[in-house]
């Protein structure tokens, strides 16, 4: 196999990881569909034992950009719940709060 292809996935997931720390979302989308081509065509060539030591930097980056990834969805996933809990009527007033809009004042 040519390692043309490994050291283009290498780049892109390089690439991949500037965007992630950057969050340009479009770029990681493009990133993400250029790497599904790159891996679909070394899966065509298959990989030699000489690719081994470049295959296995791959993974790694690969690896660091996984964890970008889980991290940025952690931190979605709290300031969801935390918004969520600042929103609903029960968190503002309790299990007491009104399930229904009531008028308060015709003044204001």
């Amino acid at each position: 196999m040519s390692q043309k292809t490994l050291r283009e996935l290498k780049k892109a997931l390089e690439e991949e990881r500037e965007a992630l720390l950057k969050g340009a979302i479009e770029s990681v989308l493009r990133t993400a569909s250029y790497k599904a081509r790159l891996v679909e065509k070394i899966k065509e060539e298959g990989i030699s034992p000489e690719d081994r030591e470049l295959l296995r930097e791959i993974l790694e980056l690969n690896d660091r950009n996984k964890a970008l990834v889980e991290a940025g969805l952690s931190f979605i996933e709290e300031a969801f719940e935390v918004l969520k809990r600042v929103i609903t009527p029960e968190a503002a007033y309790g299990s007491s709060a009104p399930t229904e809009a009531r008028i308060i004042s015709r003044e204001a």
